[in-house]
């Protein structure tokens, strides 16, 4: 029989085996040899035994399979074998020629997806096999990373704009390469710290009753939460909200915090405040329902005073049974009828505690009377607070009449008088109502309300035009000064006692102590700012006085900057051009400009040049940063000449002195005239007048002087520039004026 090698195609050598039936004992042995690129290696033999002729022989069930290896490595054939036991393997000879065969690369562990914060480096690793040596590039979005070239890559510190990038490696040898599957670097952002964007709040509770405290936090998660009670940790506490256990009276004034933390950091809330009432007080009452008498036909109220914890609720009864609707601390029956009379009425007020019985009044119901009027009403009062005012009513009835005054619609105690004076007032009570009930046997009436008006007591206030001042920059050696206004605005005097500054370069002046300010005035004392040295400074006034917010801060700033003295001039050249003899030009300004941020002082201005006159340049003057002086210049030329002048500046500021040019030249005057010809009057005429105006219709104004006989006439006193309008008349003998000729016009160049 044939076997071959089955190990795809790496195997070029067959050995062949052949056997015969024999009488004796056969022996057959199979022997498998292997080789890769490390070397070579036999396989075991596979030996038959028979025993006799009839058995069957040895035969190969399972022959080996060919496998592959990396260099260097081992590897195992195995076959299996049939027939009757026992079967032995014989060794054989080597298989020669057996040839090595390169491998290309194979990925065998893909690189993994990272996740880093921003700020952190990320790897990625690559498992490869195939015949070495084995060369790798690392690519980031299909792109080769430089100096990318072992089997793992660790990134630069990432940010998140790297998030989203995937990473693969090409593995590659002399047979070929491979791409791994991408990996995904996701960077997520730094972690930020807890911020607190609620607070706890202040909670008020009655004893036996929990309270509830909560707070809303920021920061990257996940966030940690540990309360505290008075500052000390409170076991369990680790939640956005914490509730107290029943709380007693001793829990009032606790304070809770809770400290909200995370990876990064923690921030501790501010504290809210336990208030712990005590528990509901059952009522009682304080004020009983009192005795009502009324006539037939009038209504009867009944009113209670009760104490208790709120909201307490009442309940009306006459002569014991509960009255549907009667419900308010106070009662009115409907109109009353004698039948009435001798009923009882009380009230049963309750709250969540409890309930008491008021004790029961007595409706006495009497025959008809006149009811009572209004003949004086209550008037409006205007006191200060801590006076008292009265109140006072005029009514008529039939006697005796009673009085119930009220305060804003409830009745006063005690107030059953025709006049009612109040307790020492306060600002709370204005605004309030006065009024009066006036009672009879017959009915009743209110009077109309009276309003009370309770002004404050005289009280000074004081207001600054500013809690800060900033001077701004100032060269060191000079003197700022600004203004503070103070303001009294109340209604007593204010009397300032003391002015205290800090901070040696700043200063408080114009003003004596104790400095008093009536009441709707003010005053303003000087601040300065003399600046030693380059640089900002700071310091402060505390004003003492007797208002009620004293004392009253102010923040002084300031910056000592260097001295800079220099000035602008504009513009720096002057010209008249042409300006007619004995006559003066237009005028022309030149501006000078305090450019720097020290006082510049002009200790001489100069002017030369023959016709040259100037206006505002008298001198020492100092100028203050940003202030101007200017100049007004004018050119008067007496001969027909060009001529140049100057005006020279000069002053502490760099660049002294500074120099205006100026250039003008003077021209003999032009004479102008318009001469005009008219055709001779068809009458008899002793001579003619020229009339001229400057406006198209008149008005026109004769210009010649004595009558015209001839019919020309020059007119020698225009001005160039200027459009003229002529007319002209013509005079008889007898002094008599013909209307207005026909109207010329012109302008003379």
């Amino acid at each position: 029989m044939d076997a071959r090698a089955q190990a795809n195609g790496r195997f070029r050598k067959v050995r062949r085996w052949q056997c015969c039936a024999l009488p004796t004992v056969l022996a057959l042995a199979s022997v498998v040899l292997v080789t890769n690129s490390a070397g070579s290696g036999t396989g075991s033999s596979a030996t038959l035994s028979v025993a006799d002729a009839t058995v069957a022989a040895a035969s190969i069930t399972t022959q080996p399979v060919g496998l592959a290896v990396i260099a260097g490595q081992t590897l195992r054939f195995t076959l299996v074998a049939a027939g009757r036991a026992p079967l032995s393997y014989l060794n054989g000879a080597a298989i020669s020629r057996a040839t090595r065969r390169r491998r290309q690369p194979a990925i065998t562990t893909q690189p993994l997806n990272q996740t880093v914060t921003a700020g952190q480096t990320a790897t990625f690793s690559v498992g490869a096999g195939g015949t070495a040596p084995l060369s790798y590039q690392w690519q980031k979005n299909g792109v080769n990373i430089a100096g990318a070239t072992a089997s793992s890559y660790t990134t630069p510190a990432a940010a998140t704009t790297d998030s989203g990038a995937a990473f693969d490696v090409v593995v590659s040898n002399t047979a070929g390469s491979v791409t791994s599957n991408s990996a995904t670097l996701t960077v997520n952002a730094a972690v930020v710290a807890p911020t607190i964007t609620t607070q706890p709040v202040n909670q008020t509770v009655t004893a036996g009753q929990t309270a509830t405290f909560s707070v809303v936090a920021g920061g990257t998660a996940p966030l940690s939460y540990q309360w505290q009670k008075n500052g000390v940790n409170i076991a369990g506490a680790t939640a956005s909200s914490y509730t107290t256990p029943a709380t007693a009276t001793t829990d009032s004034g606790s304070t809770f915090d809770v400290v909200v933390s995370n990876t990064t950091g923690s921030v501790t809330s501010s504290s809210a405040t336990l208030t712990v009432n005590a528990a509901v007080v059952v009522p009682t009452i304080t004020t009983q329902p009192v005795n009502q008498t009324v006539t037939a036909g009038q209504t009867a109220t009944f009113s209670v005073v009760a104490g208790g914890t709120a909201p307490l609720s009442y309940q009306w009864q006459k002569n014991g049974v509960n009255i549907a609707g009667a419900t308010g601390a106070s009662y009115t029956t409907p109109a009353t009828a004698t039948t009435d009379s001798g009923s009882t009425f009380d009230v049963v007020v309750s709250n969540t505690t409890g309930s008491v019985t008021s004790s029961a009044a007595t409706l006495t119901v009497n025959a008809a009377v006149v009811v009572p009027t209004i003949t004086t009403q209550p008037v409006n009062q205007t006191v200060t607070a801590g006076q008292t005012v009265t109140f006072s009513v005029v009514a008529a009835g039939t006697a005796p009449l009673s009085y119930q005054w009220q305060k804003n619609g409830v009745n006063i105690a005690g107030a059953t008088a025709s006049s009612y004076t109040t307790p020492v007032t306060t600002t709370a009570n204005s605004g309030s109502t006065f009024d009066v009930v006036v009672s009879n046997t017959a009915g009743s009436v209110t009077s109309s309300a009276a309003t009370l008006t309770v002004n404050p007591a005289p009280a000074p206030a004081i207001q600054l035009n500013s809690a800060s001042i900033n001077f701004g920059n100032d060269p060191v050696g000079t003197n700022s000064f600004q203004s503070l206004i103070i303001t009294n605005t109340g209604t007593a005097t204010l009397t300032i006692t003391q002015v205290n500054e800090t901070g040696a370069v700043f200063s408080v002046s114009g003003f004596s102590l104790p400095l008093n300010v009536t009441a709707g005035q003010q005053t303003t004392i000087t601040l300065g700012f003399l600046p030693t040295a380059v640089g900002a400074a700071s310091g402060s006034i505390s004003i003492v006085s007797n208002a009620p917010t004293s004392p009253t801060p102010v923040s002084l700033t300031g910056t000592g900057i260097a001295a800079t003295f220099t000035l602008g001039i504009s513009p720096t050249s002057l010209s008249f051009g042409n300006v007619t003899t004995n006559t003066s030009s237009a005028s022309q300004s030149v501006i000078i400009t305090n450019t720097g941020n020290s006082n510049v002082t002009i200790s001489q201005i100069t002017l030369t040049g023959t016709g040259y006159s100037m206006t505002g340049g008298s001198a020492p003057v100092t100028l203050t940063p940003t202030q101007k002086l200017t100049l007004v210049v004018q050119f008067s030329p007496t001969t027909a000449v060009s001529v140049s002048g100057s005006i020279s500046i000069v002053s502490n500021a760099s660049g002294s002195p500074a120099a205006v040019s100026l250039s003008g030249t003077g021209v003999a005057p032009v004479q102008y005239s318009v001469t005009l010809t008219w055709v001779a009057s068809t009458s008899s005429v002793s001579g003619y007048n020229v009339y001229r105006g400057t406006v198209s219709g008149g008005p026109y104004t004769k210009i010649n002087s004595s009558l015209i006989t001839g019919l020309t006439y020059t007119d020698s006193t225009v001005v160039n520039g200027t459009e003229y309008y002529y007319v002209a008349t013509a005079v008889d003998s007898s002094g008599d004026e013909s209307v207005n000729s026909n109207g010329v016009s012109g302008t003379v160049p």
